[in-house]
Parts: C-alpha cells; structure tokens; sequence
C-alpha cells in the first residue's frame, strides 16, 4: 500500500529527477540467492563478522536490495556498482550521476531513498520499551523535551520514535550522523507532520516528511525544500528473487 502522499512507484519506472524523491521499501526477512554473485569481497566478511545469523542476513540482504535497486536507476549491473564512504560514513556510488541515496531499516524492515542533485536522508524505528524521558531529556531540544513531558504515558513510545526517527533523518541528510548536536534543532512531535525545520549548524533549510510505514513504527524523510514530488514503492523479495533489467 502506498504511504498517504506518495505518488506510487515500480521498478518499471527508476528514473532520477531533481525534483523528486523515492522511497523504496522492502523486507529483509529472507535471504537471497543472488546475494553472493552480487555483493563485494568486502561486503561479504562484512556480514561474516556478525555473530547473530538474523543480523548477518538483515544485513546481506539490506546491501543486495540496495545494490539492485540503485542499478536501476544507474542502468549498471549491481555487482559493478563501487561506494565511496564520508568520513562520518554515509555511502555514496562512484561515478554516479548526481545519485543521492540513504537506507535504513529496523528488524526486518528496511527503506531507503533516493533522490538526484540533493543530500537527503531517511530513518524508520519500530517501537520498543526504552527509558524514554531519560534518553529525551539528553538528545532532544527543549522545546521537544517540553512537550513530550506532557504526553500521557500510553503514547509516549510513539511520540518519541516519532520525534527520534525525524532528528535521525534529518542528521543523515546533514551527512553528519550522531556527531551533530541533536539538541540544537527542534522537529514536530505531533504525527504525522511535513514541516520545513531549520538547519541552524548550516544556516539552511530542510523538508521533513513523517509517516507510519508499518505497525507500531515511524518513519522519516528529509529532503530538499525545492523537491516537488515523493514516490514510494515496495520491492517483494523472496529467497529465489531473479534479477531482471
């Protein structure tokens, strides 16, 4: 089902556009056949180092999808695809044409996002028990903080993650990950919300788009103010996914 305000996308139609975002969104729930042909040396003892098999096969699947899904759009053979990584870690292909991409994925469901010409970021969290007024008081701003103390206690797993899921997006997109300071910025903590948040590090602007990709979880897209139109599409993957261009 399409998320409430996406156009809906498929893998027939993988074209970049300045002036669009994608939102791809897929299960990491199998594992691939194709996973080995198509994954890197690097990538494979990457995923060999993980001591959980689930974690190992989240993972290997997360990097085949995006693998396949980027040659779309790239009209390149996945296994052909090189990624560079910024010092902070956020990926990018070699070569790439403009590509701008961000993946996340919590448990077995991933996202990931691509735009071309501008940063963006994405984050999605399944709800879970956590010492939330502990972990608020540290990472979200004051105004954030404020009016999360007020939410009554049944809905407080949902407003954090909420709130969590658009700060995470929205560093990803700055390219900065957890280095930047959380505090210094303030995002909705009414759901769902598409709102312009100012980036007072970088003296700019951000698009954030929040909204519910499953049950008992949030999602988050950062973007470029100028991006006119947002699509999302689900990619089934099953064990004997044939790849086919």
């Amino acid at each position: 089902m399409t998320i409430t305000g996406f156009t809906p996308l498929n893998t027939q139609n993988c074209i970049l556009n300045e002036s669009r975002v994608d939102l791809w969104q897929f299960s990491l729930q199998h594992e691939l056949n194709v996973s080995y042909q198509l994954l890197s040396v690097d990538e494979k003892a990457r995923g060999d180092r993980f001591y959980f098999s689930r974690h190992r096969r989240r993972f290997t699947t997360a990097r085949t999808a995006l693998r396949i899904i980027l040659g779309r759009y790239l009209n390149t053979a996945p296994e052909r695809l090189e990624f560079t990584y910024s010092s902070h870690g956020k990926p990018a292909v070699i070569n790439s044409q403009k590509l701008q991409f961000n993946i996340s994925h919590t448990g077995d469901l991933a996202l990931l996002a691509i735009g071309k010409g501008h940063p963006l970021g994405v984050d999605v969290e399944h709800y879970s028990a956590r010492p939330y007024e502990g972990i608020a008081k540290t990472l979200f701003s004051v105004q954030e903080f404020e009016e999360f103390k007020k939410v009554p206690t049944k809905l407080k797993p949902a407003v954090f993650f909420h709130v969590w899921a658009q700060k995470e997006a929205f560093i990803k997109a700055c390219g900065l990950g957890l280095s930047y300071p959380t505090k210094e910025f303030t995002v909705p903590t009414t759901m769902p919300t598409k709102q312009l948040v100012k980036d007072p590090l970088h003296k700019i602007t951000w698009q954030l788009r929040s909204f519910m990709p499953g049950v008992a979880c949030s999602g988050a897209l950062c973007y470029h103010p100028t991006i006119r139109e947002l699509r999302h599409g689900l990619l089934q993957l099953q064990p004997n996914f044939i790849l086919r261009y």
